[in-house]
C-alpha cells in the first residue's frame, strides 16, 4: 500500500512546498513545545507527523532551508 500511495504523488506547485515547508515549521514548534510540557505522547505524534512532512518535502527536492528562501 506504501508503494501505491509514492507512485501516485503528483508535482506540487512552489505555492504548495512553500505551504508544505510553513506547516513543517508550526509541527516542529508545537512538537518543541509538548516536549517542554512533558506531553510524551503528543510529542510521539507530532514527531511522526514532522517525519512525514519532511519525507514529503524531500521526495519534492526541497529542504526546509531551501523554502524559506
Amino acid at each position: 500500500m506504501h508503494e501505491t500511495a509514492e507512485a501516485t504523488v503528483s508535482p506540487k506547485s512552489e505555492e504548495e512546498l512553500k505551504e508544505l515547508a510553513s506547516l513543517a515549521r508550526l509541527v516542529a514548534y508545537a512538537r518543541e513545545n509538548a516536549r517542554e510540557l512533558n506531553a510524551e505522547f503528543s510529542a510521539y505524534c507530532l514527531d511522526l507527523a514532522l517525519g512525514a512532512l519532511l519525507q514529503d518535502l524531500d521526495r519534492s527536492g526541497v529542504s526546509l532551508s531551501q523554502a524559506n528562501g
